[in-house]
This record gives structure tokens, sequence and C-alpha cells, in this order.
């Protein structure tokens, strides 16, 4: 009787809405830029986790662009629906919600994201939306003309 009582007064004291640890296991990833450059995270086991920016560069005096990539490693957990990723002295706070509207990248719908909550350490390297992967997103190149003008840019 006494472990029932317990398990019912612990059902009412969790939060209402929680995200379960294991789906976000796996790869979020942010809006392509135009020019084609990534960010992603990958939430791995036992609080593990990657945060990954790929970009082209070019090196001095050499003819042609190459590919590059950044690996940054750190931590993770989740507490209701928050979740926290920590790495190089930077904590971040991502809100997951199931159903967030793709809408700021032009597109009808909703899909599963994790957005920045709270402020946003300066040294951040996650500093937009994340969408759970895998994924086609890209964010539309801005029409100079459509700013003038009022225009929304790219739907």
């Amino acid at each position: 009787m006494r472990t029932s009582a317990l398990l019912l007064l612990a059902a009412l004291a969790a939060p209402a809405y929680a995200v379960s640890p294991n789906a976000l296991l796996g790869t979020w990833e942010a809006a392509r830029t135009p020019d084609d450059e990534r960010m992603y995270v990958r939430f791995l086991e036992r609080g593990k986790a990657e945060i990954i920016a790929e970009y082209d560069f070019q090196l001095p005096g050499a003819p042609s662009r190459r590919r590059g990539r950044s690996t940054t490693f750190g931590k993770w957990s989740v507490k209701g629906d928050n979740v926290e990723l920590r790495y190089a002295k930077v904590r971040d706070r991502l809100h997951y919600s199931e159903k967030l509207p793709l809408s700021e990248l032009g597109l009808d719908g909703t899909a599963a994201g994790l957005k920045p909550a709270g402020q946003i350490d300066p040294n951040s390297r996650v500093r937009m939306t994340l969408w759970k992967a895998p994924h086609d997103y890209k964010l539309k190149a801005i029409d100079p003309d459509a700013k003038e003008s009022g225009q929304s840019p790219a739907k």
C-alpha cells in the first residue's frame, strides 16, 4: 500500500509534459545557410554530445575552396521538456517542442524541434533552432529588393 501511494505521489509531482531522453537521441540540425553551412548536434547515449559545424573555406593562395569541420564534445541532460547542453564552459538551454512551426523557414507545417531558451551565452555554438534530422531545411537567401519593398523574404 505504501509503495503504491509513493508511486501515485511521484506521478502527480512529475511535469505534465516531458520528453523522453530516448526521443532526443540522434541528430538535431539547424537549417542550412544559403552557402550550405551546417550546424548540428548529436545526442548520444549516457549524456554525451557532439556539436558539429561544417563550412567551406579557402586557404590563402589556394585556387579552390575546401570543406571544413569543427567538432566540440560535451554532455547533455533533460528535465521535463528542457534540455541542457554543456561544453567548453558553455551551458546552452534548449526547449523541446514536438510540433514547432516551420514558418521561420518559410515552410508550412510543424516538426519536432529544440529552440534556445533563456539568455544565450556569447560563446554558444547553438544559437538557432535545431530540428530532428534527417531533414532538408535550408534558409532562403534574403532578396534585397523584397526587403526594400517591405515584402517578406521567401515563402
